[in-house]
């Protein structure tokens, strides 16, 4: 946090190109600056004595085959973390530059550079913590270093320099930037790029052969990734790909993942993570997607999805998905399912004494429709937070009358509905659903709510709500749902009452006489007033300084 008022404080003089300090008693002087630039080379025998409260110089320029041994090097940077005028590290003999601690670095000379290394034959890694250089904008430029691998340091610099940087001539580049068409790009391309920049498109003009060659090594695609109107079967030579992600600071690029209008794609073999970009599937009519390949696709913080694709289930599908089976009936559901795919109905039918199955459920790959039922409440789902169609045509959410249900789920539960089609919530006569309801069950339109008690209003435009004392489901399913975690399977008891974390109301009559209902307040009553006597004597007790 000093460091951060230090410069704010001094940041308007940074241009100040004079060497030697002003006046001690001028408003311009500053006990904290070394008003001098930081010449070390071959010559050097010894640093400069530096007084240790120095933290701020004005530029550094590194050159030759140095004498000054690494920690001599790191002894005297320790505490200069500004570098007013840029940094320069050339021809060098170093092995790296990890003594350099820059929390913020200025323009070199008459250049747009803050940090220049070039021409370090010896040099294998940079070391310099990018997270730490919270002021070191402009550009980079790391050229020409024939041993230097920044494979293991590129999200650094790329993070605090975005677009903003000058890579090339090392052993491993930050990336290859891909310059006009992919596809003639693509076969003078370096076998050294692990990364691209940009967009890669692939269409009926790439080559299968060329692909597979050159695409081999790449783990990262810094950009987006279309494939569209092709004749493969399959993406497998894209199988070493890691991410499809974007600079989170600014991009010059649209970058989207697209795969469509590919007539012979059956699968996509592939295990790329998409980062921060729209994702679109659709018109595939041979493509079924597995579970697995959405587990990749969906992995980081993803951008809207527009998906019409087919699901299908194999060996080696984690056992956290499930499918809705055709039976209709929870029972046949699996144990622990958070991803279901397939199409959630609740009716008339509604399948309560099972609906514990769905404890676990936190995304929907499929559609939610709540029709006719008698439902009070929908707390038997209580993790369940998104929806993805895979059908972009079918309504995401449809809820409609239901005439006892007074809310759909608890605040802030359900956080997105990716769809085409717009959730549409009608006719439920007791149902409120508020205007922050509304805005997180927005897809890509505008949610259609009518006829219920409340649409979309915002809080204080409507009537409160009189207290409904009915216990929650109980009365309509006659019951809550057996669950093995509530009520141990030998239990004479199965109906599930006890502590049930879903439906219980202290108020229900069939669970509860009015004598116990007394006691417990009476006892509650008691324990209270104990409780507030003890908080009160330890409270008397620490005043008076006992304890």
């Amino acid at each position: 946090m000093r460091k951060f008022f230090l410069f704010l404080l001094f940041y308007p003089f940074f241009q100040c190109r004079d060497q030697g300090p002003p006046p001690t008693d001028s408003p311009w002087f500053n006990n904290y600056e070394y008003y001098y630039d930081i010449y070390i080379n071959e010559t050097t025998i010894s640093l400069p004595d530096i007084d240790p409260k120095y933290q701020i110089y004005q530029a550094v320029y590194i050159t030759g085959n140095l004498k000054i041994s690494p920690r001599e090097l790191n002894i005297f940077f320790q505490s200069l973390w500004t570098c007013k005028y840029g940094i320069r590290v050339n021809n060098t003999n170093l092995k790296d530059l990890s003594f350099l601690k820059p929390y913020s670095v200025g323009v070199l000379d008459n250049t747009k550079n803050s940090i220049e290394i070039t021409n370090n034959p010896n040099l294998t890694t940079i070391g310099i913590d990018f997270d730490e250089c919270r002021f070191c904008d402009q550009n980079i430029v790391i050229t020409n270093n024939p041993k230097l691998d920044l494979k293991a340091e590129c999200d650094g610099i790329i993070g605090r320099y975005s677009s903003y940087r000058t890579i090339s001539g090392n052993l491993v580049d930050c990336g290859c930037p891909i310059k006009g068409n992919f596809n003639k790009f693509l076969t003078t391309m370096a076998p050294n790029c692990w990364m691209l920049f940009g967009n890669v498109t692939i269409d009926q003009d790439s080559d299968l052969a060329v692909l597979k060659e050159k695409m081999v090594n790449v783990t990262r695609i810094n950009g987006g990734l279309s494939v569209a109107n092709t004749n493969f079967t399959d993406l497998s030579f894209l199988s070493a790909l890691e991410w499809i992600e974007i600079d989170a600071k600014k991009s010059q690029y649209l970058a989207t993942v697209s795969i469509t209008n590919n007539t012979n794609l059956v699968s996509l073999n592939m295990t790329a993570k998409r980062d921060g970009l729209y994702l679109t599937i659709r018109d595939n009519p041979k493509l079924c997607v597995t579970p697995q390949d959405l587990d990749y696709l969906f992995y980081a913080l993803s951008l809207d999805s527009d998906l019409n694709i087919n699901i299908c289930y194999d060996s080696e599908t984690p056992s956290y998905w499930c499918q809705l089976p055709e039976s209709g009936n929870f029972k046949d559901l699996p144990d622990g399912c958070k991803n279901i795919t397939g199409n959630l109905v609740f009716d008339e039918n509604f399948d309560f004494a099972n609906s514990y199955r769905l404890y676990d459920m936190e995304t929907l790959f499929g559609s939610f429709t709540i029709k006719n039922t008698s439902l009070r409440s929908m707390n038997m789902i209580p993790h369940f937070y998104r929806i993805k169609s895979f059908k972009d045509n079918i309504i995401p959410l449809h809820v409609y009358n239901n005439s006892k249900l007074p809310k759909l789920f608890r605040v802030f539960q359900l956080q997105s509905i990716e769809s085409g089609m717009p959730a549409t919530i009608e006719n439920n006569e007791s149902l409120d659903v508020w205007q922050i309801e509304c805005s997180y069950m927005r897809t890509r339109k505008s949610v259609e709510v009518k006829n219920n008690r409340v649409n979309c209003e915002q809080d204080e435009t409507v009537p409160r709500r009189k207290y409904d004392r009915t216990p929650l489901n109980i009365d309509v399913y006659k019951g809550v749902p057996v669950y093995i975690d509530v009520v141990p399977v030998d239990s004479a008891d199965d109906s599930g009452a006890k502590n049930n974390p879903w439906d219980r109301n202290s108020t229900d009559p069939e669970y509860y006489d009015e004598e116990e209902i007394v006691t417990t307040t009476q006892n509650d009553a008691y324990r209270t007033s104990v409780l507030t006597f003890v908080n009160a004597w330890i409270l008397c007790l620490f005043l008076l300084g006992i304890i």
